[in-house]
């Protein structure tokens, strides 16, 4: 719902999801395809946008064991969107 709310789904390629049963679907209304996190070794994206609130630094830190600074990532949190640093 907030991809489609705020008009981001032309700028986003595609969802990703660690729980299997949501992989190799589609987003309702916006129809992004959702994969699973090893989609990032064969299609990588220039900037992550986390949008799990409860588990946002979690992902981040995740994100940045497994990929150090290769990519920018942002957080999508109840006060607006925090950019961290690389």
């Amino acid at each position: 719902a907030t991809i489609t709310l705020t008009g981001i789904a032309d700028r986003i390629d595609y969802v990703i999801d660690s729980a299997p049963f949501k992989q190799n679907k589609y987003t309702p209304a916006s129809h992004l395809p959702i994969y699973g996190p090893g989609i990032l070794d064969d299609d990588p994206v220039d900037t992550i946008l986390i949008m799990a609130a409860a588990y946002s630094q979690e992902i981040a830190n995740q994100i940045r064991t497994r990929y150090g600074g290769k990519f920018q990532l942002a957080i999508l949190n109840e006060t607006g969107l925090d950019v961290l640093a690389r």
